[in-house]
């Protein structure tokens, strides 16, 4: 399998880094914890993959062959918010562990956000498929993802102009919804179709 790292993933390392190496370190780590549940669970499904892309968003991994089922799917888009949950377990009260166990609560919750290309979409696309048929769950998952992203979009705006403190929810958001509205609903349709057969 080849692994990709974009520009943006390193802008976002580079942005993370005035914090401290702790908080980098233990965000790296998150994300590393939270794409070895994808990984397990593909290997789990006999799924070759690949390639893996790290960008600005996280890592999309991208199979060699079309996904057998809609639950095949669920479970891959599952499995990574699930081992995310993994350090709440850890009981050790150190410093690097508690912002480890916060970096990875984020990353559980902010990718189950019902939006089209994260987790939790992926997991609401596979049940409004099988439900609806890939054309009407699409159009619905379109429209729930333009609504959950205009949600973030302006809590975020609320947040920044409220404290001040820290653009980059705002940024991610709009990244997000600047990348959604310029997909094209029949492209995603023929992309779904094909990675479902």
């Amino acid at each position: 399998m080849k692994i990709r790292i974009t520009p943006g993933a390193v802008l976002l390392w580079l942005a993370i880094l005035p914090k401290g190496p702790m908080r980098l370190f233990s965000t790296l780590l998150a994300a590393a914890i939270h794409e070895c549940g994808h990984l397990l669970a593909a290997h789990l499904l006999k799924l070759p993959l690949r390639r893996m892309e790290i960008d600005l968003l996280g890592a999309r991994l991208y199979p060699a062959r079309a996904l057998p089922s809609y639950k095949a799917e669920a479970i891959l888009a599952a499995a990574g918010p699930l081992f995310s949950l993994l350090p709440a377990l850890v009981p050790w009260r150190s410093p690097f562990f508690l912002a480890l166990r916060a970096a990875s609560l984020s990353f559980a919750l902010f990718n189950l956000l019902p939006i089209d290309g994260f987790d939790g979409g992926r997991l609401l696309s596979a049940l409004l498929f099988w439900l609806l048929g890939q054309e009407r769950g699409e159009h619905l998952l379109q429209w729930i993802s333009y609504f959950t992203l205009l949600l973030l979009f302006s809590l975020s705006a609320c947040l920044l102009l409220r404290y001040g403190s820290d653009a980059a929810m705002t940024v991610v958001a709009a990244s997000l919804f600047g990348r959604l509205l310029t997909t094209s609903p029949e492209v995603t349709i023929n992309r779904q179709k094909k990675a479902r057969i």
